[in-house]
């Protein structure tokens, strides 16, 4: 977010009118998401004026940077994170019609180890 949004003095109650107040992307958000690929993107409007895109399409899936838990009817989904840095060598990988080297699961910050157990389901 970029802007006013009040100081601490006043508690926030001199901030600046809604309409002056508007996002944009980070410099890591930007490059997940180069300003190359904005002319292919649809655009939401607001009060006749081209506001953001509709949806973001990075560069790398983010959803094995972040992770993903979900369940639905019948059905449950767990997808761990990992390193951004071994996704992308993945990645390069692939393009070059190399072999992928197995991924482990990774958490920033996490000082512990992570060991693949078999798999014992047959899934």
């Amino acid at each position: 977010p970029s802007g006013h949004f009040g100081t601490r003095l006043l508690g926030g109650k001199d901030h600046a009118a809604a309409r002056y107040i508007f996002t944009r992307l980070s410099r890591t958000a930007r490059r997940l998401m180069p300003e190359e690929d904005d002319p292919v993107l649809e655009y939401l409007n607001e009060e006749g004026m081209s506001i953001e895109p509709k949806w973001y399409c990075p560069v790398i899936p983010l959803v094995l940077v972040n992770g993903a838990d979900g369940i639905g009817t019948g059905w449950s989904t767990s997808v761990p994170n990992y390193n951004p840095r071994d996704l992308i060598a993945n990645i390069r990988r692939y393009l070059r019609k190399e072999p992928m080297e197995p991924m482990m699961p990774w958490y920033r910050g996490f000082k512990g180890t992570v060991q693949a157990v078999p798999n014992t389901t047959g899934r």
